[in-house]
């Protein structure tokens, strides 16, 4: 299954950016996204209390996730790495739309960890 997480923080932004370069990047990729996960709640709300943990929870191996740009999963670097550990754990395959982060390309981690998630 393809996943597709959008967040935004208020219901002032829209959701139809992030929206269009998934899908815009989903077709590069010969993928279908299956289900899009979409909410309006600040980054600081702890992903467990948000429909990404519930989502995180029923992803299994093989599974793909993704994501307009890293800093939607979470608000810290820290709360980002772990919900990326915990995904790569289960053997679920993140892409990150912005970052260009894909599976299986160590140097991308290292290129992640000097984002600013602020």
């Amino acid at each position: 299954m393809v996943y597709a997480y959008i967040r935004v923080s208020t219901d002032k932004q829209s959701v139809e950016n992030q929206e269009y370069e998934i899908l815009r990047f989903a077709d590069t990729k010969e993928m279908r996204v299956n289900e899009w996960i979409k909410e309006t709640v600040s980054g600081t709300k702890n992903h467990r209390d948000r429909k990404l943990g519930e989502v995180i929870e029923r992803l299994k191996k093989g599974d793909i996730m993704i994501v307009s740009e890293i800093s939607r999963l979470g608000r810290s670097l820290m709360e980002v790495m772990g919900i990326l550990n915990v995904l790569m754990e289960k053997g679920v395959q993140v892409y990150s739309v912005k970052e260009k982060y894909e599976p299986g390309k160590k140097e991308q981690i290292k290129k992640l960890l000097k984002i600013s998630l602020f």
